[in-house]
């Protein structure tokens, strides 16, 4: 990766564009500093797919951040802090229809120090479908940089989780997205390490595509870092999404358990979450499990719509007192032939969160058993299964080998 420098230039972009969505005095039509956002505003959620919402004589639209800025809590593009270390992957040229995949790709830090990253920024026009981020030790799937066949280095996303840990995940078909989270809060890469990534391409168009995938870095020295934290994974494995009908599969993650048994109470602050689906999903849902709070939303995301959507919480969600997490996807199936967890036409139900606590933990539900309709959207549910392991900031990699 290489190291951005020329941040005068980047501010001095950035500064134009924050006039261009929103930023300074109120023009007409638009709020000005301090105001809250417009009923019009409200209504169109931006926030939901990290954009903006722009008022002018046209009306009330979203619109996207410029490269370097984020769409803040403020309802603003706001610059991304800390010093950007950039890298723009392999060119891919996608034919129409088809879909790739089986392929990692690979870039060595040469980090001499110890990285806290507080946000990433994906840019792709590669149809990239979805990608995950890893980072490892660099002597770890060791082999030249650049694009490789992930099997001939025997290299899976839980092995590297375990011999490193997790950076980022792309919102499905998103062709910007960027993982902010708060000031002070950061992902530690510990030094001389190698950021590997999934080849996931899916051109759903009807000609070729030729593009690349450019992933930046946002990290901040240790002295601000007040919050570190540690990713976890929920997982609907075992969907089995009946023909012409509509469905609900959900799980019941209860974690107190897995927590003792890796050292500590079930106490995370959540400051960030990524959920993942296909086309075919018309909602997602994550809620408090267990305690006071049972039953309080944490994300509700409605139908796919090929936007980012990661959500940052600036106050973190603090899960004490929690047994878990209860998540689950609804679905419209108009096929004749039921839909099961996989790529391509098939779906996906999953989330990436980040949260400071010192376990992580990866919960997975493997089938589905039916359990009754609400309205006329049939129910589907299963037993979660949850491994979780202890997780050290300090050391080179947070997890411990794999049991």
């Amino acid at each position: 990766m290489k190291s951005r420098s020329s941040s005068s230039l980047l501010l001095l972009l950035v500064s134009f564009a924050l006039a261009a969505c929103g930023g300074g005095e109120a023009g007409p039509g638009g709020p000005g500093v301090g105001a809250g956002p417009s009923p019009a505003c409200v209504a169109l959620g931006c926030a939901a797919d990290q954009k903006i919402c722009v008022e002018d004589a046209a009306g009330a639209y979203c619109e996207g951040c410029p490269m370097g800025a984020y769409a803040a809590s403020s309802g603003r593009c706001e610059t991304l802090s800390g010093t950007p270390l950039e890298h723009t992957f392999a060119e891919f040229t996608v034919q129409a229809g088809e879909e790739i995949k089986g392929l990692c790709q690979s870039v060595t830090l040469h980090n001499e120090t110890e990285l806290w990253v507080n946000a990433v920024e994906l840019r792709q026009d590669s149809s990239s479908h979805h990608s995950n981020w890893t980072f490892v030790p660099q002597d770890k799937f060791d082999g030249p940089d650049g694009v490789w066949n992930c099997w001939e280095r025997d290299y899976d996303q839980v092995s590297a989780a375990l011999a490193g840990g997790v950076i980022y995940a792309q919102s499905t078909q998103t062709e910007r997205e960027v993982q902010k989270f708060p000031e002070g809060v950061a992902v530690r890469i510990p030094p001389y390490s190698r950021i590997i990534g999934d080849v996931h391409l899916l051109n759903t168009s009807a000609s070729p595509i030729t593009g690349a995938l450019s992933l930046t870095l946002y990290h901040i020295p240790e002295k601000e870092v007040a919050h570190k934290l540690t990713p976890f994974h929920l997982d609907y494995h075992g969907l089995d999404i009946p023909p012409h009908a509509k469905s609900r599969f959900y799980g019941e993650c209860a974690l107190e358990n897995a927590f003792a048994a890796a050292g500590n109470t079930f106490d995370q602050k959540v400051y960030y979450i990524l959920p993942h689906t296909h086309a075919m999903a018309k909602r997602f849902f994550l809620e408090i499990l267990g305690g006071p709070r049972d039953g309080e939303t944490i994300l509700e995301l409605s139908a796919y719509n090929g936007e980012a959507h990661g959500r940052v919480y600036e106050e973190p969600i603090d899960m004490t007192g929690a047994e878990g997490y209860r998540f689950g996807c609804e679905y419209d199936n108009p096929r004749d032939e039921a839909v099961g967890w996989g790529f391509g036409d098939q779906e996906m139900c999953e989330l990436l969160g980040f949260a400071e606590s010192t376990v992580g933990f990866e919960s997975k539900i493997s089938s589905a058993q039916e359990v009754g309709m609400d309205g006329d959207v049939r129910l589907f549910t299963a037993p979660c299964v949850t491994f979780a392991f202890p997780w050290d900031h300090d050391k080179p990699g947070g997890m411990p080998p794999a049991p």
